[in-house]
């Protein structure tokens, strides 16, 4: 049965909401310091807590030689052998230093220094949980909105949400509740630094993580992931298995499981585009949903020149050039649209051979523009970095 002791302890550690072994470590940390406020001579000791009592017990460890030097830090061979008689030179001996009314002594002065070692634990303990869950989804409650961002309670901690994690058109309100990607945790003075996201790509991957198993697993795996938060988002998926459609899988039956993620995102349009690993299919499919005639590459500059046909450059690109866009970004091609009406030689190209359409795409919308061609640079966010396939948290 636990002392009462130790039952004060595991109290303390529920209110706090950190482990035990914390607590004890902070009443050890905060006698020590009681204990070198009495006495500066001893500067290598060890505190003992009587688990039954709650006394505490100081050690000076101190080397064994034969003829001391140094009587803070060193105890001789024959002093030694009195306490134990295994003791050998160069062992380390622990001998009792506890002062008179120690007890007391330590209470008074250990208070203020207990107090600081708990706020450590406990921030130590919630870096700690959040940092096992940097990059995954969680559901958080808004607090308060300012100029500088949404703040957001996830529990254990209160992250902020900067403007430009916040995705344009979205409007927060203190009460909503709502998922969030936990995007960055860092230590502070005052405890775990959490930032959190809406307008990152990886909240897109994690969302289709949630809801297609085949993702989880690895049966199928995101490529990469263009996205302009609020508006549109291109994804590019391929399969690990043979025989198995990664599109119909992100897709799901009847269009449930993108139903689900499009529900989180809003007005925001998603394509699933199938990726490939020859370089002309998979920008032709980027560029869905329009129709490519034909495509030419040049890998070692990383350049793309893409024939459609005339009625469907405007498609192409896209509204202000969003669809080619997204497409540079996904593929991590400069790319270039052509009308392919025109001849290629004069355009300065070779000419390129015929690429067959691939490409599923969903909620998919573009304005007519008057601009013939178009190039476009890659941006340099263009594909993201895999966090890890498990979504955690509480809103995973």
């Amino acid at each position: 049965m636990r002392s009462d002791f130790m039952l004060a302890l595991q109290q303390l550690a529920d209110e706090k909401g950190i482990q035990i072994e914390a607590v004890v470590n902070a009443l050890r940390t905060a006698i020590t310091s009681a204990f070198e406020d009495y006495n500066s001579d001893y500067d290598d000791i060890d505190i003992e807590i009587d688990p039954e009592t709650g006394d505490s017990t100081v050690y000076a460890n101190k080397t064994v030689v034969d003829v001391v030097s140094d009587e803070v830090h060193e105890i001789s061979l024959a002093e030694a052998r009195t306490y134990d008689t295994t003791m050998e030179v160069g062992e380390i001996f622990q001998i009792d230093i506890t002062p008179p009314n120690f007890g007391r002594i330590a209470t008074q002065k250990a208070r203020q220094a207990m107090q600081q070692a708990l706020r450590d634990a406990e921030r130590l303990e919630i870096y700690t949980h959040f940092i096992e869950h940097q990059g995954h989804l969680l559901i958080g409650r808004v607090t308060r909105v300012e100029n500088r961002g949404v703040f957001v309670d996830l529990g254990r901690g209160e992250a902020i949400m900067l403007q430009g994690d916040q995705v344009p058109g979205e409007f927060y309100r203190s009460g909503q509740r709502m998922r969030v990607l936990l995007l960055e945790v860092a230590e502070g003075g005052r405890g775990a630094q959490l930032r959190v996201s809406r307008s990152h790509a990886d909240f897109v991957r994690r969302l289709f993580e949630r809801e297609v198993p085949e993702i989880q697993n690895g049966l199928v795996d995101i490529a990469a992931i263009a996205r302009d938060a609020g508006v549109r988002t291109k994804l590019a998926v391929r399969s690990r298995q043979d025989g198995l459609d990664p599109v119909g899988s992100a897709v799901g039956m009847r269009g449930t499981r993108i139903q689900n993620v499009l529900r989180e995102l809003g007005q925001e349009k998603v394509e699933i585009i199938l990726h490939d690993d020859e370089p002309r299919v998979y920008v032709a499919n980027a560029l869905s949903p329009a129709r490519v005639r034909n495509v030419h590459v040049d890998l070692s500059q990383r350049v793309a020149d893409v024939f459609v046909p005339t009625d469907m450059v405007s498609l192409a690109i896209g509204r202000e050039g969003q669809n080619a866009r997204l497409a540079a970004r996904l593929t991590g091609f400069k790319i270039t649209i052509r009308d392919a009406s025109e001849p290629a030689e004069a355009l300065g190209v070779a000419e390129p051979e015929a690429v067959a359409d691939g490409a599923a795409n969903l909620e998919s919308s573009a304005d007519p523009l008057e601009e013939p061609e178009l190039s476009l640079e890659p941006e340099s966010a263009t594909v993201t970095e895999r966090v890890g396939r498990d979504a955690v948290g509480s809103g995973s």
